[in-house]
């Protein structure tokens, strides 16, 4: 290649147009090459349809009519042995355009009108498929197309495919960007909408979660009351009788027909019957106080000190009602005191929903039935409860699932699926340890919390 055509070749294969991905300058940028390096005055890009059935003129510049053409459209119906040579050769060169086979077919109506001797046409192939034609048309006089430049002519097509794919690069960012900016509104869109659906979410959670607390607090109210009637009603009558034994003794000392030995008998009397009211009331007033207790922990879980196994028998005292009318006798075990500072009304929490639901799930006859409460400290700084039933146990199926929300095999017969969930997170989030389950089918369950004796204040806690 001859050394003029070697400089030009080499500054267009430097330049920065080729990759920009602006195609309408590259355009213009290699015709302009194409025009000085095989010094004809007229050049044009053309380009493919998708079926290769027509070709469209992307530029073109006649340096001899002072004229730029864009859009033409030749196809292959009109010019059938044209379009197949640019299907199997690599470079057409007609010296003689009018004459030759594969490009006789432009005379009339295309090389006459326009006086173009000589055609030089090399294929434009991008990624192994051929796209469109750089086309170099000789004005005047033939034209010998030397070999040089038809090496010339192949080199500047392959710069083509750099400007199509410079193009499909610029595409392809332009497509990146919009798709990343519709992302990220799609992205804040579903963002927000979850952040809405999470808060909902988490309030209806803290609802239901209160709604059980109240619903649990409902049950033992009418338990609690059912239990205090029996005491307090055997203090109505017992004073009632007082009153009838006073009466009595009061009309014989009217009449002065009171006896020292009906006397001592009526006291005697009354002594019995006050002892028995005092022992009832007393009885009322205890069960009321640990009711009481209870509740107000479990709805003001404030981080405190207090004994561990003295606690737990408040809190089984007041499920006294709920255990009766199961028939449950309940154990508590402990070797020694456990000092705990932590949040005793989440463990009156847990501990009313394990027993509640060991009551309700774990007992299928009426006799016999126990749950073992057993405390113990093991290792310094780490308390375990364990919370075990003889009751019907388990699957394996059942055990997995036991801790999940709405979980219940008791649906529409007074479960709610949500205690023992609520139970889970009261141990991990609210007391930072842990709850497990071993049970099987006949063995009865084992409910197992691993709790940290002494819990340090948080912020939220401090700033209440």
């Amino acid at each position: 290649m001859q050394p003029y055509l070697e400089a030009l070749l080499l500054e267009a294969t430097k330049s920065d147009i080729i990759d920009t991905g602006n195609v309408a300058q590259a355009e213009e940028y290699i015709l302009q090459v194409l025009l000085r390096g095989l010094k004809v005055e007229r050049a044009s890009l053309w380009m493919l349809d998708s079926d290769s059935s027509c070709m469209r003129c992307e530029l073109l510049i006649d340096l001899h009519h002072q004229t730029r053409e864009e859009d033409t459209i030749l196809t292959r119906q009109q010019y059938p042995r044209y379009f197949e040579a640019l299907d199997t050769k690599l470079i057409i060169a007609a010296e003689d355009a009018k004459t030759n086979p594969l490009t006789c077919e432009f005379t009339e109506g295309y090389l006459n009108p326009l006086h173009i001797q000589s055609i030089l046409d090399a294929p434009i192939r991008h990624r192994g498929k051929m796209v469109g034609i750089l086309c170099c048309e000789q004005i005047g006089k033939q034209r010998e197309w030397r070999d040089e430049e038809l090496d010339f002519v192949s080199s500047v097509s392959e710069l083509v495919s750099r400007i199509l794919s410079a193009k499909e690069r610029d595409d392809y960012a332009r497509q990146l960007e919009v798709a990343n900016q519709s992302l990220e509104q799609l992205v804040q869109q579903r963002t927000a909408s979850l952040e809405k659906t999470l808060y909902t979410l988490k309030k209806t959670q803290e609802q239901m979660v209160e709604n059980e607390k109240m619903a649990s607090l409902g049950n033992l109210v009418a338990g609690v009351a059912h239990e205090v009637n029996t005491p307090l009603g055997i203090a109505v009558t017992a004073t009632s009788y007082c009153e009838h034994v006073l009466k009595e003794l009061r009309t014989k000392m009217g009449k002065q027909s009171l006896t020292r030995s009906a006397m001592e008998r009526g006291m005697e009397d009354m002594s019995q019957t006050l002892l028995l009211i005092g022992q009832n009331l007393r009885e009322a007033a205890d069960l009321i106080q640990n009711f009481k207790k209870t509740a107000v922990d479990q709805h003001n879980l404030d981080l405190v000190t207090f004994e561990l196994s003295d606690y737990l028998r408040v809190v089984m005292s007041s499920l006294t009602p709920l255990l009766k009318s199961k028939n449950v006798e309940v154990e508590l075990l402990c070797s020694g005191p456990v000092e705990m500072h932590s949040y005793p009304g989440a463990l009156a929490q847990i501990m009313t929903n394990l027993v509640s639901n060991a009551c309700l799930h774990a007992f299928a006859v009426h006799r016999g039935n126990c749950i073992c409460v057993q405390i113990l400290a093991e290792e310094p700084g780490t308390v375990l409860i364990r919370c075990k039933d003889n009751g019907v146990g388990m699957s394996e199926d059942v055990r997995k699932q036991v801790f999940l929300p709405f979980y219940t095999t008791k649906r529409g017969r007074g479960g709610s699926g949500l205690g023992l969930s609520i139970s889970y997170n009261l141990v991990t989030a609210k007391l930072g340890g842990q709850l497990t389950v071993e049970s099987k089918p006949g063995a009865g369950s084992l409910f197992t919390l691993s709790l940290p004796t002494h819990i340090q204040a948080r912020t939220k806690d401090l700033g209440r």
